[in-house]
């Protein structure tokens, strides 16, 4: 019985508290460390739709190519180890880091496909079907950025809800989300 009233106790706290808790009290966008990482992992498959359409095209514009190649390269890279020109933090979350190598590879790959057909030695198709191979890890890892950021905004609402009713006053004390 006194198990079944702790947790109705609990319940109650935590269901009440919820409605009470402010944006203020945890740091939703501005705290989270990966916030600018994620958003250009996010444009990072703008690049490669990008790519897809100029390689799509009749007359496929090199420099806009060469370009976003560059971009991706410099962007995919700094999402790993860090790049303070695109103020990316680099991750050390072993989900995120695994699949944003599996990118890394196929990228590769990919790299040596798009420098051909600047040359004119490889077909379009073949790049393009790359391209989308590539597009669906991209949108694994800004999955991945993702459900990491949902985690984060969740510990952060709970360490909010917890201290407010310890009489905390730092929102973030118990959060130790990376």
């Amino acid at each position: 019985m006194k198990k079944i009233t702790k947790l109705a106790t609990l319940a109650l706290i935590l269901a009440s508290s919820t409605l009470f808790a402010s944006s203020s009290d945890y740091a939703l966008t501005t705290k989270y460390k990966l916030l600018n990482d994620m958003k250009l992992a996010q444009k990072q498959q703008a690049l490669i739709v990008k790519m897809n359409q100029s390689l799509d095209s009749k007359v496929i514009d090199i420099e806009a190519l060469k370009s976003s190649k560059d971009k991706f390269s410099k962007v995919l890279l700094g999402l790993t180890a860090g790049n303070s020109t695109y103020k990316l933090k680099g991750t050390s979350i072993p989900m995120i880091k695994t699949k944003l190598s599996e990118v890394q590879t196929l990228w590769t790959k990919q790299l040596h496909l798009l420098s051909s057909i600047e040359t004119g030695k490889v077909d379009k198709e073949k790049a393009m079907e790359g391209l989308n191979t590539l597009m669906i890890k991209m949108s694994e890892a800004v999955s991945l950025y993702n459900k990491s950021y949902k985690r984060y905004k969740q510990n952060s609402m709970l360490s909010s809800i917890v201290n407010r009713h310890l009489g905390i006053k730092s929102a973030l004390a118990l959060n130790n989300i990376r």
